[in-house]
């Protein structure tokens, strides 16, 4: 890529047509970085010309969502900027994009077309009956053969036009990507058809409003998903024919599902942003993650800080091959950074699912903060999600109700052995004098020598009456965490529950 050298500017441009798509998220924060590593600017703008889509509240949704990531930016619909308004329905209010369309009538590179969506489903008919590939029709408007005085005369009859790109009929159009080296991508212009620019309603649509949007906010790169490429010559036509500088475009690999079967989905995947933050996925998790969905620093790092990112994110590394997601690959990567928090910042992190569960007050006093202080140590180095820690922990909250035998009776060891080795354990601990963990190890270990059993089987035994479960957090952590009446009154329910 050429050493860049002028001003950055870079924008986001979601419609709010629902929740945001973490592959947005994604595209966003390639955006974010490369205008960061640059100290250029970075809009955010809402595209809301799909009328019929626009989903209430979704705007808010869309900048919480960049916000819990950790994106920001410097000009947008709530803090304002040079170039306001920063939605689209305000600014067709203004007749900004009426005024170039406007501008392309009169140079002739669009032109009024009155073909009712009824008679394009019929030309499409018809062009299928004759024989050609269905997926071969492009639509070419008879208007664009009409005199002014045809136009004029339809337009006064009162019937409703749009307004199209008058696409030549041959050649082919060209650009580069900075995703593919400056490669030269090139679609022949009889692949493409006479795309509406201006809606019935005066609406624009997406290809002329971003487009006029972004020159007249300054944008200098267009970073986007690569399912835009076929439309860049749309793009690439309409700059020429107002006279505009093109901006460097690079079109960044779409995110398949784990499988590599088609991309991420809305509808068919879990991939709602509030989803991950829901579930308990740290932020610093979720921006290192998707820094790494499409772009790599060397091939091998992969834990990285925001800063680090910034400083080294490059568009020469984005690679064009799609990138692939990786639940659990992102799960670990989120222990990763829980692991790496100190107990004390976990433990205010899981107060809300525990209130949630209804295992603390709502809300919690202090005897809950100081209890869970306690016991997030003992499930930190587990915790993949936040949202684990209410099941994790369950049983210091719950009785434990039922046992199953199978659970209980250790290898080797029958019901009746079982029970006996219960009730000695409860025994010697009911005389342990300081409940705490050295003690109540010792204490055990000994117990388990004295019966000729292994410790395993007398451990094992004792974690599945006090938790309910094989698999728990340390024991004797487990023991000193729940005190001694509740120990010892699990101990003797397991024991009573195998006679």
């Amino acid at each position: 890529m050429a050493e860049i050298t002028g001003p950055v500017r870079v924008r986001f441009a979601p419609s709010p047509t629902g929740y945001l798509h973490i592959g947005g998220v994604r595209t966003a924060l390639f955006n974010w970085l490369f205008a960061r590593h640059y100290g250029g600017q970075f809009i955010l703008r809402l595209e809301d010309t799909d009328e019929k889509r626009f989903v209430q509240g979704a705007a808010d949704d869309i900048a919480a969502s960049m916000r819990w990531v950790g994106i920001d930016w410097d000009e947008g619909p709530d803090i304002g900027g040079p170039h306001a308004p920063y939605v689209q329905s305000e600014r067709k209010e203004l007749g900004i994009y009426q005024r170039y369309a406007d501008q392309l009538l009169a140079s002739g590179h669009a032109y009024k077309c009155f073909v009712t969506p009824e008679q394009d489903e019929a030309m499409r008919a018809a062009w299928a009956a004759s024989g050609a590939r269905p997926e071969r029709y492009r639509f070419r408007g008879p208007e664009r053969d009409w005199t002014p005085a045809q136009t004029a005369e339809a337009e006064a009859s009162g019937q409703p036009f749009t307004i199209r790109l008058r696409v030549p009929m041959d050649g082919a159009t060209s650009f580069s990507d900075l995703v593919r080296g400056g490669d030269q991508i090139t679609i022949n212009n009889g692949d493409l058809y006479d795309l509406v620019l201006l809606k019935t309603s005066g609406m624009p649509t997406y290809h002329l409003a971003h487009l006029v949007d972004d020159h007249l906010m300054g944008v200098t790169h267009v970073i986007r998903g690569e399912e835009w490429v076929p439309s860049a010559p749309y793009h690439i036509m309409l700059y020429n024919a107002l006279g505009w500088e093109l901006p460097v475009f690079a079109h960044v690999p779409n995110i398949l599902r784990q499988d590599g079967k088609g991309k991420l989905s809305k509808r068919k995947d879990d991939v709602s942003t509030n989803r991950f933050w829901e579930r308990g996925y740290l932020p610093e998790a979720m921006f290192n993650y998707l820094a790494l969905q499409g772009w790599s620093f060397d091939d091998k790092t992969e834990i990285m800080s925001r800063d680090e990112i910034v400083e080294r994110f490059t568009i020469e590394r984005v690679q064009a091959s799609p990138a692939r997601w990786n639940p659990d690959k992102l799960k670990d990567m989120n222990g990763i950074y829980i692991r790496s928090l100190p107990a004390a910042d976990v433990a205010d992190l899981l107060m809300p699912y525990m209130m949630k569960a209804g295992m603390v007050a709502d809300p919690p006093r202090p005897e809950d903060y100081s209890y869970l202080t306690r016991l997030t140590p003992l499930v930190h180095e587990r915790l993949e999600e936040l949202q684990q820690a209410p099941e994790m922990l369950s049983f210091f909250f719950q009785d434990v109700e039922g046992y199953e035998p199978k659970l209980l009776i250790q290898k080797q060891m029958d019901a009746g052995r079982t029970i006996d080795m219960l009730r000695a354990a409860h025994a010697t601990l009911n005389t342990v004098q300081v409940w705490e963990t050295g003690e109540l190890e010792g204490q055990l270990r000994a117990l388990a020598e004295s019966l000729g059993v292994k410790v395993g089987q007398l451990f094992g035994s004792i974690r599945v009456a006090v938790t309910g479960r094989s698999v728990a957090p340390p024991l004797f952590d487990t023991l000193a965490a729940l005190g001694r009446e509740r120990s010892l009154a699990r101990i003797a329910a397991a024991a009573a529950a195998l006679e």
